[in-house]
This record gives structure tokens, sequence and C-alpha cells, in this order.
């Protein structure tokens, strides 16, 4: 990787963590910034048979094998961006929250567009499981569990289930977090925490057993994703477009929460100038989608075109021989 490459692929990290940390999936940007299928193929690559080379010392084959420099840049370029998101993160929604979410919502909306125009043709069995991936996670969108719980494997398990949001476009691992009542312990209190070196272990008694239980989803998770998306593209595009569907009501900038249920109510919105701005601020999230999937289909273009002209190429030296 170039030096160019490593800003790049941190600035995309930091992309994913910053989503990661407020109730829209990171997994819905890495498909739209054009590192979904990387991050999961260099994920399931960290194997039995990986490690192997890592032992023996040949940690050229390790790299290469792993891709691992892209992975950690990635990596750390999330937990840049978690970390900074979280702290700015209760002042930002206190003050433009109607905006934040509008914006989101234009967002989710552009990427559900950019996830249909990649499935090939449309059928029916992939329109019912759009619906089904949809009204599912719609029931997860309106339901949440309020009581935190600092138990290890419970926080464990809160890792295992809100780092879906991590991998699966469409799942917001934050909003997961809010039904399982572990989004303020984690979110706005652990990540925040170490950023301070006064705090930094009262933050990492929280945060290491999620980790543990992030590591082991996204691992496993990456498996499957990967088999799914090599055996059934099309199909799994489906889902994640029904998924992402069904998350909108969490981003809806007009809603209360009931005290005591954490059900949502609905209202109407405001004719007046917070609508206009919420408006506003949604088509300049879609407008970032569309944005980020023209280079992205740009880039995808040229990398076809330098491989066909390699094999062209080496075509040609075979010719010659």
């Amino acid at each position: 990787m170039t030096t160019r490459q490593y800003i790049s692929t941190f600035f995309k990290g930091m992309a994913m963590g910053i989503v990661n940390v407020i109730p829209v999936s990171s997994g819905t940007v890495s498909l739209i910034i054009g590192v979904f299928e990387r991050f999961i193929n260099s994920i399931k690559s960290l194997n039995l048979k990986a490690f192997k080379l890592l032992f023996k010392g040949e940690f050229s084959e390790f790299a290469k094998r792993t891709d691992i420099k892209f992975l950690l840049t990635l990596i750390f370029g999330i937990m840049a961006g978690m970390i900074l998101t979280a702290i700015s993160l209760k002042a930002i929604f206190k003050q433009y929250e109607a905006l934040a979410y509008a914006f989101f919502m234009g967002l989710i909306i552009a990427s559900v567009v950019y996830v249909l125009g990649m499935i090939g043709k449309k059928s029916t069995k992939m329109i019912l499981l759009m619906i089904v991936a949809a009204a599912i996670s719609f029931f997860l969108s309106i339901k949440s569990n309020p009581y935190p719980n600092d138990n290890f494997l419970y926080l464990m398990l809160c890792g295992i289930v809100g780092s879906l949001g991590m991998i699966v476009p469409g799942i917001s691992g934050s909003h997961l977090m809010m039904v399982m009542g572990n989004y303020e312990l984690i979110v706005t209190h652990a990540l925040p925490a170490i950023a301070k070196l006064s705090t930094f272990s009262e933050g990492m008694m929280i945060l290491l057993p999620f980790v543990i239980g992030a590591v082991i989803s996204i691992i496993s998770i990456s498996y499957l994703l990967s088999w799914l998306m090599k055996k059934f593209r099309n199909e799994t595009l489906s889902v994640l477009s029904g998924f992402m569907i069904g998350s909108l009501p969490v981003v809806y900038p007009w809603k209360e929460v009931l005290p005591g249920m954490y059900d949502y109510t609905f209202h109407l919105p405001p004719m007046n100038g917070q609508f206009v701005m919420a408006l506003v601020m949604a088509i300049v999230g879609a407008s970032l989608v569309l944005i980020l999937s023209y280079y992205s289909k740009k880039k995808e273009e040229r990398m076809k075109r330098r491989q066909m002209r390699k094999a062209q190429r080496k075509q040609e030296r075979e010719l010659s021989m």
C-alpha cells in the first residue's frame, strides 16, 4: 500500500467508526465507500493457516495472505472515529438532533437505492427476501431496553450482537446496543473514558469483554458473509437492502420515546424552518452517498481496465515466446 492508500483507508475507517456510534450501520458505509468485501475477506483470512505463518516468522507471507496492513489501518481509523464521535456525540445531538437524524435518513435512503442498483435482474424471491428483512429490521428498530448491565458475560454478548453493525449493512450496532440497554454505558461512558489516562482502566473494564465478543462475532460472521456474497450475491444484497429500509424509523427526526417502554411515537414534521433545514440535510446525506458511489464505481472501472491491460500484456508476452 502507498502512503496515499494508507491515508485513504484510515479516513474510510474513521467514517465507519463515526457512524458506528450513532444509529446508522457502519456496514452500510463500508459498502458505499468500497471496502466492504475487502474488509470481511481480510478478517476471514485470519485463520489457523495464517497464524502458523506468523509463528514461523514468515511475516511477509502472513501480511500478504491476511491483507493485514489494510485491516489494521482500517481498524485504527474505526477506533479513532468511534472515540472522537463518542466524546462529542451528546453535545451535537442536544443542539441539532432533528437535523442530524435527517442527514442520516437521506444517507440511508440513498444507500438503499445504491445497493439495489448493484443487484442484477430482480426476481420475486429477491423482493420477498427484502420485505421479510425490512419487517425484521423494523421490529428491532422500534423496540429498546432501557436497563444497563455491566456483567462480564452480558458485555461479551453485547459485543457479539453490537458488532454486527460493523460488517452487516443495514444493521445498526448502536441501535442494537439500545435494544440491549447498554448503549450509554458503552458509547457515552466507556469510549470517552479510555481517552483520558485517569479513567482509562475504568473504561477498559467495560470495553474489554465487549471487544472480546466483537472479535468472536466479526470473525464468525465474516466467513458467512463472504460465502453468501460469492454464492448468493443478489439475494444477500436484497436482504441487506431490506435491513436498511427497516432501520429508517431509528433515524426519523420527529419521534418521541415513550417512558418506561422505549417504544417510539412518530409525528408528522412541522411545516417550519426546521423542516426546511432537515430536508436540506437529508439531501446533503443522499448526495454524499451518490458522490461516494460515483467515485467508487469509477475506481472499480479503472481497476478492471488495469486488470485487462495486464492480462493483455501477459498474453502478448506468451505469444512472442
